[in-house]
């Protein structure tokens, strides 16, 4: 791979020391058109070199995850820990000297963590301990817990409900992903719908099992949608014990009991944090740099998403240290509320939404840290385009590379600020190793590549300081763009399904 680009700066020996373990990769574009010829201004370049070299080397973004993921564990949304860790990045960012670090406060319908950590046992056909967790924002079980004969329900519909009414009057339903694939509809926003209409049908608990082409037990968090509380005790059970029922279902009956003690506080103020770097032109524009600090507690959320908010403050820290004095501002925001469907990127762009037209684009991190291959861009040609100028860079970490895929649109902290239209970007890393660990116990700091997270690292800021100094903003998409743009990734549906259900 050619790396010209890399040695027209002084800072040139720092940036090919940092790149030089990197191997040469062919990284498919996925329907991109051809770049047309693009030339970095000489400050930029230098820039961006002496940038890409600091993340490289300094490692910070390693250290970060490390104490987030140890030292301060799983942060749930509004939970203690998660507050000790807006404290920490609070106190960070200030020590490096950034400006206009603040708290930016959102409101949660109910906060919601284990008191009493789960306990579970199948009764018959004989004894024998379940692997179970209390799903995210499920309310204790009764006082003695919840004990019934368990019932598979096939598919997860309205129709399925209410034919299946006098089996689940009094049994735990079990669900698993084979339900939801019965059914037509991945794990979507319609969840709590279905739970208060299975619980009107009066069944005693709800297990959430994994199909037998899933992998370990797994946090679905499938009743926290927007922070409310289930209607219901909803439990996750392990892939092991899921098979075993059912296999067991199909010879007779089978006896559960299960319980738990949540701590759940209603109406809780959680914050996001916010920083920045600011810009020489004093216009407002602004480049987000952003990812979630809140995870599932199941692990201590080091892929999902501890390597996210660790490269939001390397590249804080990086872009200091060096001094680089950025065109516009760039901001970095640590949101809250991700994994209970985006509630603190929701909340700040509906309470920053004077600001979104003047946002050049966001930058978010969160689909762990394997080898970065480039970026999602979700639909729109000039965001490919866009990125010619400082492909010969990305080219050189591995990570040239775009694709259109719509498999995470809704998935992540961009969502909010691409359905205003505004250019967003999510850090494409291949995900097979991240799945493994996803919202399970095994989302740990010994899962975490030292060398790919600094790759990703430097890809996140060389794209953010390449947006922050361009010579001009790409336009933000109006409705009619914005339809096309999802209909062209095959999301369009899913977006419309979040509209109903009160998401954007």
């Amino acid at each position: 791979m050619k790396m010209t680009s890399l040695t027209r700066s002084l800072f040139a020996p720092v940036a090919a020391l940092a790149f030089a373990a990197v191997p040469a990769v062919v990284v498919a574009q996925a329907s991109a058109p051809a770049a047309p010829p693009a030339q970095l201004s000489p400050s930029t370049d230098a820039a961006l070199v002496k940038l890409g070299g600091q993340l490289m080397l300094a490692d910070k973004a390693y250290e970060y995850d490390r104490h987030l993921s140890d030292d301060i564990g799983p942060r749930l949304t509004g939970s203690g820990n998660y507050d000790k860790a807006v404290d920490w990045a609070v106190s960070e960012f200030k020590r490096m000297g950034v400006s206009n670090v603040h708290r930016d406060p959102w409101q949660i319908n109910a906060t919601w963590q284990p008191e009493v950590w789960a306990t579970a046992e199948m009764l018959e056909p004989h004894r024998q301990r379940l692997h179970l967790e209390a799903d995210g924002w499920s309310p204790s079980t009764p006082a003695g817990g919840v004990k019934g004969n368990v019932f598979y329900l096939p598919a997860i519909t309205d129709e399925a409900i209410t034919s299946n009414a006098a089996k689940i009057k009094d049994a735990v339903v079990l669900v698993d992903f084979d339900s939801f694939k019965a059914s037509g509809k991945l794990l979507d926003g319609k969840m709590l719908d279905l739970l208060a209409k299975l619980a009107q049908e009066g069944p005693r608990g709800v297990l959430l099992g994994v199909g037998a082409d899933q992998n370990v037990s797994s946090m679905f968090g499938l009743t926290c949608c927007d922070g409310t509380i289930a209607p219901l005790p909803v439990a996750n059970v392990g892939k092991e014990d899921t098979l075993l029922l059912r296999r067991l279902l199909a010879q007779g009956p089978v006896e559960v009991e299960f319980s738990f003690k949540n701590k759940i506080r209603q109406h809780v103020k959680v914050n996001n944090v916010v920083a920045e770097i600011p810009g020489t032109d004093k216009n407002g524009e602004f480049v987000v740099v952003g990812g979630h600090l809140d995870s599932w507690q199941l692990g201590t959320g080091a892929q999902d998403n501890g390597t996210g908010a660790a490269a939001v403050l390397a590249v804080a820290q990086a872009m200091e240290a060096t001094g680089i004095k950025p065109k516009r501002t760039i901001r970095f925001i640590l949101f809250g509320g991700e994994e209970e469907d985006l509630l603190g990127s929701l909340a700040y762009v509906r309470q920053h939404a004077g600001d979104m037209d003047k946002c050049a684009g966001v930058f978010i991190t969160d689909t762990g840290a394997q080898a970065p291959e480039g970026w999602y861009v979700w639909g729109r040609d000039d965001e490919k385009t866009a990125l010619a100028p400082i492909k010969p860079l990305l080219d050189a970490l591995g990570a040239g590379g775009t694709t259109d895929s719509g498999r995470f649109t809704f998935d992540t902290d961009h969502a909010p600020f691409l359905v205003k239209g505004v250019p967003a970007y999510v850090l494409w890393n291949p995900t097979d190793k991240y799945f493994q660990i996803h919202h399970k116990p095994g989302d740990t700091f010994d899962k975490v590549n030292q060398r790919d997270l600094n790759l990703g690292v430097a890809v996140v800021g060389i794209t953010a300081l390449d947006f922050a100094d361009a010579p001009s903003m790409l336009p933000h998409y109006d409705a009619t763009q914005l339809e096309e743009q999802l209909k062209k990734i095959n999301s369009w549906d899913e977006y419309q399904d979040m509209v109903a259900h009160h998401k954007f």
